[in-house]
């Protein structure tokens, strides 16, 4: 999955992403960034009417870069975006448009890997705070899957994003 979004995003900003190494955990809690401010890009997924809900959660500065080369400002504008670490107007809405290009990345892989009853919905982003779980459509100990990789985006640092997926859409969907 992260390597198809990887290479889906890779096309939508005509940038070269690497996703590097991935590991993969059931857990029962939602993870937390522990520095940095992330974006949660937050999706549905629809089993045949079981809806259960997950997450990829990118750094701002990583959201902000692919939002802005979406809107194909130039590197000194990304880079002044950055630096403010504000969404709004068009880069929220630019980076409104990542997500939904993600839920298409994901809604492939799930395709890919045999869940054809799987549906993948992009039902919007927020701003996460270190320290704090995302706000998700969760019951509170249901098995989760959660993947971390390391995201570079063209020569930048690698940075880590993280993937929460619902178990019960996942096993079921298969």
């Amino acid at each position: 999955m992260f390597r198809r979004i990887g290479g889906d995003l890779s096309m939508l900003c005509d940038r070269e992403i690497q996703v590097d190494s991935v590991t993969f955990e059931e857990r029962e809690d939602l993870p937390a960034s522990q520095e940095g401010v992330y974006i949660s890009f937050r999706f549905a997924f629809d089993n045949d009417g079981a809806e259960e809900h997950g997450t990829l959660l990118i750094p701002l500065a990583e959201s902000i870069s692919l939002g802005g080369n979406l809107m194909m400002a130039g590197a000194a504008q990304i880079a002044e975006l950055q630096e403010r670490g504000e969404v709004e107007g068009p880069l929220r809405e630019a980076i409104l448009e990542v997500g939904a290009f993600v839920a298409g990345a994901l809604q492939s892989a799930v395709e890919v890997l045999g869940m054809i009853r799987v549906r993948v919905e992009f039902e919007g982003c927020q701003g996460v705070q270190p320290n704090v779980p995302p706000m998700l459509k969760y019951e509170e100990g249901a098995p989760l899957i959660v993947g971390r990789a390391a995201l570079r985006m063209g020569a930048d640092a690698p940075v880590q994003m993280v993937l929460v997926l619902p178990v019960a859409a996942m096993r079921a969907g298969a």
